[in-house]
């Protein structure tokens, strides 16, 4: 695969003319194309210096969060989120450093939770996500948090009133219905009495009761309860407050682009 990899580069870089039909040559092969991406991805940041001093993960695995292996990206969207979940808190009158036990619930690659050390640097923080790859790396990388392997269905392995603050960066923006309901019950249960739960939804193209799920363009690469949700306000102070407590709903509170719902266990 190696071979193949330089073989592509040289032929990126040395032979113009060709480059347009083995480009749409080995783009029509998905696996073939990221796998060239990838690497090629990889390659340039290692001669780039792009990571600023943080742990930076491959470019398959932030490939994965965010369908696109930029690493300049993936650290300027992690950085965005962490700080768009302290200003989402601020609204409620809380800030992170006022937590002690903190999940990012579908943390992946640790996209966002790169950034948590200088928001919580005294906290107690996990990251769960089903990408075991992803969960992996974390826990060779990022020493600062604990991190689990979680199945697509609940339950976890976390005892009952473990969190007291739980966050889900488009997560629930990807699970289908019964899937959504599942996990709020789950992580209900291992909130604290009093915690709060912020997660993301996507309101731009929900249906006419409130909820749509949609084939994703990575359809084939992502099971299928794993695709694209969309939620309007009115669905979600309707059907979350049967598990939690609606305290607020931000629009575009997250990148300027997702919703944030802000939820507290009674």
């Amino acid at each position: 695969m190696q071979l193949l990899v330089n073989s592509w580069l040289k032929i990126k870089h040395n032979f113009p003319r060709s480059r347009s039909f083995l480009f749409s040559v080995v783009q029509r092969n998905r696996w073939l194309y990221r796998t060239l991406l990838f690497r090629y991805v990889d390659a340039k940041d290692r001669k780039d210096g792009v990571a600023g001093g943080l742990r930076l993960p491959p470019a398959e695995l932030r490939y994965r969060v965010s369908s696109s292996p930029d690493a300049a990206a993936f650290l300027r969207l992690g950085e965005n989120c962490a700080r768009d979940i302290q200003s989402a808190l601020a609204t409620v009158g809380r800030q992170l450093d006022s937590f002690s036990h903190i999940l990012d619930f579908g943390c992946g690659c640790g996209r966002t939770l790169l950034h948590l050390p200088k928001y919580v640097p005294a906290a107690t923080v996990h990251g769960a996500d089903i990408d075991p790859d992803a969960i992996s790396w974390c826990q060779k990388h990022l020493r600062f948090a604990e991190f689990n392997v979680v199945d697509p269905l609940p339950p976890t392995d976390y005892p009952a009133g473990t969190f007291d603050l739980i966050s889900a960066i488009s997560v629930f923006t990807h699970l289908d219905e019964d899937y959504q309901l599942r996990w709020l019950e789950e992580l209900r249960r291992i909130a604290q009495p009093g915690a709060f739960l912020l997660l993301t939804v996507d309101s731009s193209r929900a249906g006419e009761d409130g909820f749509a799920f949609l084939s994703s363009y990575e359809e084939g690469i992502f099971p299928k309860w794993y695709q694209n949700a969309f939620h309007s306000k009115e669905y979600v102070f309707r059907i979350y407050s049967r598990f939690f407590n609606v305290v607020d709903y931000i629009p575009q509170g997250m990148n300027n682009h997702q919703d944030v719902v802000i939820l507290r266990k009674s």
